[in-house]
Order: structure tokens, then C-alpha cells, then sequence
């Protein structure tokens, strides 16, 4: 699967489709895939036991980060112009959504949870999701900033994936959701990669 830039996303080329059970975002017939501008966790990895398995469901909240504010709007545009065009997608494929009443699509723009999340009076959160394959193992690369690997597992997950980390990734829209009356996508952590930041212990304290 290629991945492409967030500022260089094609919208004309997204399509809602059918994946098995599932409703997917496509780019060109493919998951969509992302190339994320540099995030900023303010928490790091929160786990919380699953219902369905054995193994902790795990994700890490992250906004964009504030180092350079040209970037940051820039990126943040291209995610509203994102959900925009997933809500059009969305009123178009309705029929997909065989537990969505019709009325809801009329009023898509309220029903619908962005990609970017309200945090109170501090920079929007993105929550991706930490992906394990049917052992638990987590399905994901991490590089340090030296672009050497990075083994985790449950043992140090919460250790490497600290609070204040910094780091540029590659996330999968994994699937569109409704629930009790609401559409959001879910993003899955494909690769990360670690890098310095001049204003991490800044926007640490500010997290505070």
C-alpha cells in the first residue's frame, strides 16, 4: 500500500466502500494511508482492558504540533478539508449503513465526529489506535531518531510511548463507524518515527 502526504491528499480520489463487514475510506482502490507532519503526545499510550480478547486495547491521543505554526495550521486545514469530504462521501453512501436512519444523513455535519477532537482550551487531539494482530503482538514500526528500530510490547509499551514524545508517523484509516447515532473514522499507527523538538518540554508543561 503507498502512502501519500497529508498536504498533497487528492479528495476527488477518496471512495467509501465495503471491506467484509467493515466500511473503509479508499485512496485510489486502497486503505487510505497517511504521512503525518510532526505530533505531539501530551499523555502518551493509554490501555484499557478489551471485552473481546485478553489483550488491552491501546492508542495514543496526539495534536499537532505547535513548533511551527504555518505547519501546524496548514495540516489542521487539510484534516478539516478531510472530514468535509468524508461527510459528502458519507451522504452519498448511505445506504451502506444499514442500522443508520436516512434522516441522519440530512443533517451530516452534526452527526459526524472529526478527526481532530476538542481538548478544552488546548490544541485538538488526533486519537490513533494502537493495532495488535490475533497473538497480541503489536502490528506497527517504531523508529528512534537515529532510524533504528524500536521492539515494544506490553511490557515497556507505556515506557516507550511516554508522555511528551514527539514524532512524525504513517497512519491507516481503518474503518468508518456508526454508533449510536454518530459517523468517525478510525486511524490506525502504521510507523512512527521519534524526532527532536525545540518546544517538547513547552508544550509538556502547558499539557500540565
Amino acid at each position: 500500500m503507498s502512502h501519500i502526504s497529508l498536504n498533497e491528499l487528492d479528495l476527488s480520489k477518496l471512495r467509501i466502500g465495503k471491506s467484509g463487514k467493515s466500511i473503509n475510506l479508499f485512496y485510489d482502490k486502497e486503505p487510505l494511508q497517511l504521512v503525518t507532519g510532526k505530533l505531539y503526545s501530551p499523555f502518551g499510550v493509554r490501555s484499557n482492558p478489551n471485552n473481546y480478547s485478553s489483550w488491552n486495547t491501546c492508542n495514543i491521543d496526539c495534536s499537532l504540533n505547535q513548533s511551527n505554526s504555518e505547519t501546524s495550521m496548514a495540516y489542521r486545514l487539510s484534516l478539516e478539508a478531510l472530514d468535509v469530504r468524508v461527510t459528502e462521501l458519507l451522504t452519498e453512501s448511505g445506504h451502506l449503513f444499514d442500522k443508520a436512519p436516512q434522516e441522519i444523513f440530512d443533517d451530516i455535519q452534526s452527526n459526524y465526529s472529526p478527526i481532530l477532537r476538542e481538548n478544552k482550551t488546548y490544541p485538538k487531539l488526533i486519537k490513533i489506535a494502537l493495532p495488535r494482530d490475533s497473538k497480541g503482538n503489536f502490528e506497527f514500526v517504531i523508529f528512534n531518531e537515529n532510524k533504528e528500530k524500536v521492539q515494544v510490547d506490553d511490557s515497556n509499551i507505556l515506557q516507550v510511548l511516554g508522555k511528551g514524545i514527539i514524532f512524525k508517523s504513517i497512519i491507516e484509516c481503518k474503518k468508518i463507524w456508526y454508533y449510536n447515532g454518530r459517523f468517525g473514522t478510525t486511524w490506525n499507527l502504521k510507523q512512527m518515527r521519534f524526532t527532536h523538538d525545540d518546544l517538547a518540554n513547552q508544550n509538556n508543561k502547558s499539557s500540565k
